[in-house]
């Protein structure tokens, strides 16, 4: 029933999604669309070259399924599992549905290649772990932030310091970026064997199905699974949560990990599970990010405000230098005071602002965003989709609606919504230049994400724009 009514929403979405030509996009298109995986636009490697999986195929024939069956449990098509079967190696999505699904590890399920375990990424026992959901996000080592860094990044080094660390503040102020860097320095420094960890999501796969929840949470035992497969301890999720929890301490107090938990939304998710962290660290440490603050005697807290004026300057400067050649590069610092007034210094807005300057006139945009009054980002993400591609808003809604973390170039080429391999690049550089897309690269491959607030503007002020233009 779920599943019915999934199929058609996206199709809803889609039959009124038109281009600025007002091309349409077919309904077989949106069940490719949906089922991750199925016939590519571009395929890198021919299916004739894959070695047939018989692991899956003899645990799904174990449980008396066919192909069709399994296919509605993990949502995809028959016809995806059939390449899965015949050698095709699954998105790392559906990977970790499936070892969830038939309580199996990759190895168990025959998603290993060549020794490499792409589900964390270890080729090796001396390959640094990095949690798979957690992105690489850029940042800038602006003079106020750098002051936050040196003092959390003192708190890791002391042996005798806090278990754990919270960064908490409003969306868009870069909790994550603060949060990554600080582990990648962690790491240089040879403070910890690894980074493992979980982000909180909106979409919950539980029960066979992915329940959109309001707002983004991660529970305990959910937590102790992820960071149970990212150590290779493919068994422990099989096991009463207790249980689990005993086997992990115990790895944790015999090596130095650092777990980074990110994107905590509720006040009671991020203080219930913190305080759970506690008796799970041993000689680990933790970094938790969370719009909610989180008070506990083992966590050293930094709640991040807004950036300063010279912070933020410098930030727009940076900005503006990464993206190469921005008209506004060499603009008056007034013209750049402007911008850091109306979006009072978010991190975030200044971005999206500054990649809408690259195409619309300055003046006009923040003329506008001063009349948005409490409404900035709901206003910024609005211009920006009326500026994109039809391609690169299907991109935007396939992300926003069906990755619940990243997703990999090779995913987005086979699920049908680009025409080819050069209207999907051009999809993603356009969607880059908006700054609605991340970049990361894992596995020597690159992953594209979304901001948490570009995916609530997806999924929950979108229908309302296409409400308001009778789309609806």
């Amino acid at each position: 029933m779920y599943l019915s009514c999934f199929y058609f929403a996206l199709s809803y979405v889609f039959t009124f999604l038109t281009s600025k030509q007002g091309e349409r996009i077919s309904c077989n298109t949106i069940q490719a669309i949906v089922s991750v995986g199925s016939i590519p636009a571009v395929q890198k490697k021919k299916a004739s070259d894959a070695i047939p999986n018989k692991r899956l195929r003899e645990q799904r024939e174990l449980r008396g399924w066919t192909q069709e069956d399994l296919a509605e449990k993990v949502e995809a098509s028959a016809v995806t599992v059939s390449r899965w079967e015949s050698g095709i190696l699954p998105s790392l999505y559906h990977r970790r549905m499936l070892c969830e699904l038939f309580g199996k590890s990759p190895q168990e399920l025959g998603f290993m290649r060549e020794g490499i375990d792409e589900e964390n990424n270890a080729t090796s026992q001396g390959t640094l772990l990095w949690p798979p959901t957690t992105p690489d996000e850029p940042y800038y080592p602006l003079p106020g932030r750098e002051q936050d860094m040196n003092l959390l990044l003192m708190a890791l080094q002391d042996a005798q310091g806090p278990l754990g660390i919270a960064i908490d503040g409003l969306g868009g102020l870069g909790k994550t970026s603060l949060a990554v860097e600080l582990a990648r320095r962690a790491l240089r420094q040879q403070l910890f064997e690894g980074v493992i960890g979980d982000s909180a999501q909106q979409e919950l796969f539980t029960g066979g199905e992915i329940i959109q929840a309001r707002e983004a949470v991660l529970d305990f035992d959910h937590l102790l699974d992820a960071l149970a497969r990212q150590l290779g301890r493919w068994e422990l999720p099989t096991l009463k949560e207790e249980e689990k929890r005993m086997n992990l301490a115990r790895l944790l107090r015999q090596h130095r990990y650092l777990i980074l938990v990110d994107n905590l939304e509720t006040a009671e998710n991020a203080a219930a599970l913190v305080a759970h962290l506690r008796g799970l660290l041993g000689t680990s440490r933790a970094i938790v990010t969370s719009r909610q603050q989180v008070r506990h005697d083992f966590v050293q807290a930094l709640s991040l405000k807004e950036l300063d004026l010279e912070d933020a300057l410098l930030f727009l400067r940076t900005d503006m230098q990464q993206r190469g050649g921005h008209p506004l590069l060499h603009a008056s610092e007034e013209k750049l005071i402007d911008i850091y007034r109306v979006t009072g210094g978010a991190p975030l807005a200044m971005k999206l602002v500054i990649a809408q300057a690259r195409f619309l006139d300055l003046d006009l945009v923040l003329k506008q965003l001063r009349q948005a009054s409490g409404n900035l980002y709901t206003y910024i993400f609005r211009r920006s989709w009326q500026q994109l591609a039809a391609a690169a808003q299907r991109v935007l809604i396939y992300i926003g609606r069906t990755v619940m973390t990243t997703v990999s170039w090779e995913e987005l080429a086979s699920v049908g919504i680009a025409e080819d391999e050069g209207q999907l690049l051009a999809a993603i550089d356009q969607l880059v230049a908006y700054s609605l897309l991340d970049v990361a690269s894992a596995a020597e491959q690159k992953r594209y994400g979304i901001h948490q607030l570009t995916r609530q503007f997806i999924n929950g002020e979108l229908p309302k724009l296409w409400q308001e233009q009778g789309l609806s």
